[in-house]
């Protein structure tokens, strides 16, 4: 149904209070059935249905899934890695951004400004784990100069809900 639209291919689109309802709504729960939604926000189930439809497509919401709890899959690790590029071309950035995605461990990878060029997360079974990956694959990606890394002591929050 989805298009799978990168966020940034999204049009930026005015939502209506309505629109804005449903998305908090879906936010907090994904599971929720259109029946459910539909009495929230006072709509009949069909006309519910083409909203959430249309923010579908429209890129507005890009998916839901299930939030898994890391440590009943053996993922309790999270580090966060700062990345400097040996360059800073296209055919660098391109190389390395290919290479962060074929790494199921990397949750996140994102291009940022400062003294890093890219910040990553990620989630391993513990530190032999990601000691494996550190010296196997991450020290080995396309440009890397220098990694930085950073354990996790505890995760404050992690909902990650958009305030709408």
């Amino acid at each position: 149904m989805a298009k799978n639209l990168h966020p940034s291919d999204a049009e930026p689109q005015e939502l209506s209070a309505l629109d804005k309802r449903i998305l908090r709504l879906l936010q907090k729960d994904g599971r929720m059935s259109n029946a459910e939604l539909a009495r929230e926000v006072g709509l009949s189930p069909a006309a519910c249905w083409n909203h959430t439809k249309r923010l579908f497509e429209t890129g507005v919401i890009q998916g839901v899934r299930a939030q898994i709890n890391p440590q009943a899959v053996q993922r309790g690790t999270l580090v966060l890695v700062g990345v400097v590029l040996d360059r800073s071309t296209p055919e660098v950035f391109a190389a390395f951004e290919d290479s962060a995605r074929g790494m199921s461990q990397v949750l996140e990878c994102v291009l940022v400004a400062g003294e890093v060029d890219y910040f990553m997360k990620i989630r391993v079974k513990d530190l032999p784990a990601f000691n494996r990956l550190h010296s196997e694959r991450l020290i080995a990606m396309p440009g890397v100069r220098q990694v930085r890394t950073f354990f996790v002591m505890n995760e404050v929050k992690t909902d990650g809900l958009l305030p709408i």
